[in-house]
């Protein structure tokens, strides 16, 4: 029974104090909906790849680069690397290698579909992954050549009717069949590897002309090991450093540098992978941090609150209390009562948080590109985090109302002296002291997090992205043909062959510079006469490659970075040694960023196309910059041009504009997200103002109303009033500029181009506080300051 009545008295000063009320629940709810987001979105990171039955001794091969003054780390690797590391080392359980990831066609009933998440695996693939096969023998399906794995969903596409396997298709010019040996269930969202179709591995090594059992060559693929258990795995790369100078380091003896393979744990791929070159987003761990810190902010404000709203509306109680008393009820039971209404309100704050959530998870589906849904979270998950809101905000934020009011002494209550507590206000100022570090400092990263966002999105690049369309060619005869066919084009104000994508990794090799001891490490491509005119680059010093260059093999042409790190003043007819071939530097081009801008720009060296042999097996790109048309328009003709020159072979194309858009979108949505999910602690955190404000104001009511009646001004009162809260403001930002600072300033480190940390918004971040509170505090204060003295002191 009590329980009951605890409740319907909970429901009455909820719709008795209704204003109150409602910003309680908003500010509680708001909390809770953030921070059930972020729990949703830190619970998906931290989950990748663990679902794995052996994800704790799962490691990806990558090879270091130790030069003089730099260190570079590759996660792709050679063919043979596995299988040697296997046969060598009886640590090595099992070995599984992957392709780079691949655009093919699918032929069927004369029309084909193109397939853009598909891999070449080893038939290990389902033994060392739980990735779930549905149909099909975990070994045998990927065992024979041209034997291929479909998922679940495509399988359906591809045979509505029945059952896929058996069956047989058409892949790439239509000419290779296939036969459908296993059906997997969807790649888990919560995997850094997601595909489509897999073929075996066996076709590849059938079908290839490239060199596929040396480590120095063909380094396009990713080798998974399947370790022994409780494996040092820093012992491991050590005892396996004299195979590696066998087959691989002693290519680059006096050339300064020094390879060793190391073990990456598959877990930390998605939250700690420092390689550019990933099929999906990697790295996120910053972002897990900044969210979780975020998370916790906002859920302290939204406790701190609580308490002052509580405490600010207690004046409005205490008759109620002091009658209670008077009628024998004891502290204890006023506690238990007091202690109810909070939990009463926790619970319907997460109640309304929930819906919140479910209105804002598409739109943070779309900032962080995620399909996180709020039922997916496990049970368990979602029961403690019920329980810790229950007992934060249940216990610990309503600790303090309920012991402060049900301390009121009914002789004094009657009386109008419930302010009664010594140390109650100074409480409440030290939680309003924290309020004002928390949103000072959010203030700060905010316009930081914003700036380092636009930095990204506005630095020149040192090309022209925006008209620039890449076509890729699987050899150098297609990119030949479509190469003359677009001549036929006026749109088409230049075109270029290379073996480089502009966005992206290059091939590299030891390079020995002239007077440079020890050499280093440089990416290495090969392309036309009008590379750099399409690009949109521009020479620095020296020449282009002509027509007279078509034949010669040692010109090469460098960038600033490589001239800065071989020491020359005078770059042009240096020479550059690699493997005992001499090149003769005759153009230096100013450095633009061919990798993402979280790597610094590197060194590197173009050869012209003209002298590499055509059956130059790396896919060749067609940069065909265009003017006057539409994007939309440049790819519909080009598309439709392939289709008629090259009817069998798969069309695929990148805008490099957009492809750089696409990498940047995921820090200028996380900077939309930082900056609304600030936005939100800090209105949350101004709510407590605005009841600490309210509580100050009907505290000093009769001392204001004296003050008038002795001549004291409207605008003296409100300048004394608004002084108590700005002075905590100040010593606030002694604590909140440099905390700011720190935490930024190792962010902005994580960026190998990153903005200066700009000081300014420190002195914004303090102006922006003392205008709001101004604010907050003058709309409340101005109210009880109006008051007629004579209605105020009439008790008196």
């Amino acid at each position: 029974m009590m329980i009951i009545h605890y409740l319907l008295t909970a429901i009455k000063h909820f719709r008795t104090q209704w204003s109150f009320s409602m910003i309680n629940l908003f500010g509680l709810a708001t909390a809770m909906a953030v921070c059930l987001l972020i729990v949703l979105y830190v619970y998906r990171e931290l989950s990748y790849d663990r679902f794995h039955a052996e994800a704790d001794n799962i490691y990806r091969v990558s090879v270091h680069f130790d030069m003089q003054d730099n260190e570079i780390y590759e996660n792709w690797t050679s063919p043979p690397m596995g299988p040697d590391l296997l046969e060598a080392f009886p640590e090595v359980i099992n070995q599984v290698r992957l392709s780079g990831r691949q655009a093919v066609n699918l032929w069927q009933d004369g029309s084909f579909r193109t397939i853009n998440r598909t891999y070449f695996a080893d038939n290990t693939f389902f033994e060392i992954f739980c990735f779930d096969l549905l149909h099909g023998h975990p070994v045998k399906a990927l065992a024979e050549p041209y034997s291929l794995v479909v998922t679940e969903s495509l399988a359906k596409q591809l045979f509505p009717e029945g059952d896929a396997l058996g069956k047989v298709v058409r892949l790439d010019d239509g000419e290779r069949h296939y036969v459908i040996t296993g059906v997997a269930a969807d790649s888990p969202p919560n995997s850094h590897i997601q595909f489509d179709m897999l073929r075996s591995f066996s076709t590849l090594m059938e079908e290839s002309r490239s060199n596929m059992t040396s480590w120095g060559a063909n380094m396009g693929f990713q080798t998974y090991l399947l370790m022994a258990e409780g494996i040092d795995i820093l012992q491991f790369e050590k005892k396996t450093e004299p195979l590696t100078y066998e087959k691989l380091n002693y290519q680059f003896e006096g050339m300064g540098v020094h390879l060793t393979l190391h073990y990456f744990p598959m877990k930390d791929i998605r939250l700690r992978s420092p390689f550019s070159s990933e099929a999906e987003e990697a790295g996120t761990i910053w972002k897990v941090w900044l969210f979780s810190t975020v998370a916790l902010f906002v859920l302290f404000i939204a406790g701190f609150n609580y308490v002052n709203l509580c405490v600010a509306m207690s004046g409005k109680r205490a008759k109620e209390i002091g009658v209670r008393k008077v009628l024998g009820a004891n502290r204890a039971s006023l506690r238990k009562q007091l202690y109810f209404e909070t939990l009463f309100f926790t619970t319907l704050s997460f109640a309304c948080a929930i819906l919140l959530v479910e209105l804002m998870l598409p739109f943070f589906n779309g900032m962080l590109n995620t399909t996180l849904e709020l039922f997916s979270m496990p049970w368990w998950l979602f029961l403690f985090v019920f329980l810790f809101f229950a007992g934060f905000f249940g216990f610990l934020a309503g600790m303090y109302p309920a012991w402060y009011m049900s301390s009121f002494q009914p002789v004094k209550i009657m009386k109008g002296e419930f302010w009664s507590r010594p140390g109650s206000f100074q409480l409440k100022s030290l939680l309003m002291f924290l309020q004002f570090i928390i949103s000072m400092a959010l203030i700060i990263c905010t316009l930081v997090v914003f700036l380092q966002v636009r930095y990204f999105y506005t630095k020149d690049l040192g090309f022209e992205p925006e008209g620039l369309i890449a076509v890729r060619a699987e050899n150098r005869e297609d990119a030949d043909l479509f190469h003359q066919v677009m001549d036929a084009y006026p749109w088409v104000v230049s075109k270029s062959i290379s073996t480089s994508f502009p966005i992206g990794a290059s091939y590299m090799e030891g390079i020995l510079p002239e007077g440079a001891e020890p050499g280093f490490l440089a990416h290495r491509f090969w392309a036309d006469l009008n590379y750099f005119e399409t690009l949109g680059g521009s020479l620095k010093e020296g020449r282009l490659f002509t027509r007279e260059d078509g034949l010669e093999t040692s010109n090469v042409i460098v960038n600033e970075t490589l001239v800065k790190k071989a020491g020359w003043t005078s770059p042009l007819g240096k020479t550059i040694d690699r493997s005992g071939i001499t090149y003769t530097v005759t153009g230096v081009v100013h450095d633009y960023h061919f990798r993402s801008l979280h790597h610094e720009i590197e060194p590197r060296m173009m050869n012209v196309l003209g002298a590499r042999p055509a059956h130059f097996t790396h896919p060749f790109w067609l940069l065909i910059r265009y003017e006057g048309v539409h994007g939309g328009d440049v790819i519909l003709a080009l598309q439709e041009e392939w289709t008629s020159v090259l009817p069998d072979k798969t069309f695929y194309y990148t805008s490099v504009s957009q492809l750089l858009d696409q990498q940047f979108a995921n820090e200028r949505n996380f900077g939309w997200l930082f900056f609304t999910f600030a936005t939100v602690a800090i209105i949350i955190a101004m709510l407590g103002v605005l009841g600490l404000s309210s509580f100050a104001a009907q505290k000093s009511q009769k001392e204001s109303a004296i003050r008038k009646v002795m001549g004291a001004s409207v605008r003296n009162i409100l300048f004394r009033m608004s002084g108590a809260f700005l002075k905590w403001v100040v010593l606030a930002s002694i604590v909140a500029l440099p905390l700011a600072y720190w935490y930024m300033e190792k962010w902005l480190a994580g960026f190998a181009y990153a903005v200066p940390f700009p000081y300014w918004t420190m002195v914004v971040s303090v102006v922006a506080m003392v205008m709001v509170v101004l604010a907050v505090v003058t709309s409340q204060s101005i109210r009880a300051v109006r008051k007629n003295p004579a209605d105020v002191l009439k008790a008196e």
